[in-house]
């Protein structure tokens, strides 16, 4: 109710936007659509899209389709390598929030670590096509070459987790790792699963190649933070994982005036956006 009346103070106060415009977000239960929501009702016009992921928010963006899009910025860099001159078309705004790579194993599997993704001959869960999470892996690869021996099964959620979880002494496992993008939080519902099943573990992912300078932003993509897998400040329930920041990016063409109202929105009110 709170929340409610503080989106409703702060769309008073926020200058009125007259023009339409479109945002691309991801799916309905998802992190990115509540932002998506939470600007629609900040600045006033905005259209609301659902999508597969951050791909096609961008193919959105290029083709004029939608103006303004949630986007992993690992994703961005990774679709700039394959199509260079959508870059005149498209910027980013400003970010959103860290998202990190979490990774799920069986404990008593062939993948013990992350080195072990880049020798055994794994599969790896890594979410649908275009999700943000399966661009992820893409970009990691680019950077980290020795990832490519690991076979990649295009499934994710608690469906692979369940098959990773599969008792290894009577058949052959068909995913030795699951991976997925989402913000460092304990109450995620997938490091929930793997803290609740005895079977399950999560791994460090610890390659420095992953931190290389991304040369059009001057910075890293990914940096390495902790994350908390276990309850308890000072518990050692922690493992190092790369991070990714969610950002805002928009098509250049889009009315100036929208453009500057989400800007403004972004840099006085990012609370209200990703709350």
């Amino acid at each position: 109710m709170k929340y409610n009346v503080l989106l409703l103070l702060l769309s008073l106060t926020l200058p009125l936007q007259a023009t339409a415009y479109t945002i691309t977000t991801g799916e309905t239960s998802g992190a990115y659509f509540k932002v998506g929501t939470n600007l629609a009702s900040l600045v006033k016009g905005g259209k609301v899209l659902e999508s597969k992921g951050s791909v096609e928010n961008l193919d959105r963006l290029v083709s004029g389709e939608a103006d303004i899009a949630m986007v992993q910025l690992d994703a961005y860099a990774w679709y700039l390598s394959k199509y260079p001159k959508a870059s005149t078309k498209i910027e980013v705004m400003g970010s959103l929030f860290k998202e990190c790579i979490h990774i799920a194993v069986n404990k008593n599997g062939k993948v013990q670590d992350e080195d072990d993704l880049q020798d055994v001959g794994a599969t790896i869960a890594i979410g649908k096509k275009g999700s943000g999470t399966a661009v992820s892996w893409q970009y990691m690869v680019k950077l980290e070459p020795g990832y490519k021996k690991s076979t990649v099964s295009f499934t994710g959620g608690s469906r692979a987790l369940g098959k990773l979880a599969l008792s290894l002494k009577n058949e052959k496992p068909s995913i030795d790792a699951v991976m997925w993008v989402a913000r460092p939080n304990l109450n995620n519902k997938y490091l929930n699963i793997v803290r609740q099943n005895p079977d399950l573990k999560m791994i460090e992912v610890d390659d420095k190649d992953l931190n290389d300078t991304y040369s059009p932003l001057g910075r890293p993509i990914y940096t390495f933070q902790n994350l908390a897998t276990k309850d308890g400040f000072f518990s050692k329930g922690k493992i190092e994982v790369p991070c990714v920041e969610a950002a805002i990016v928009v098509r250049s063409g889009a009315d100036e005036a929208v453009l500057e109202s989400v800007a403004n929105t972004l840099l006085s009110h990012k609370a209200a956006l990703i709350k």
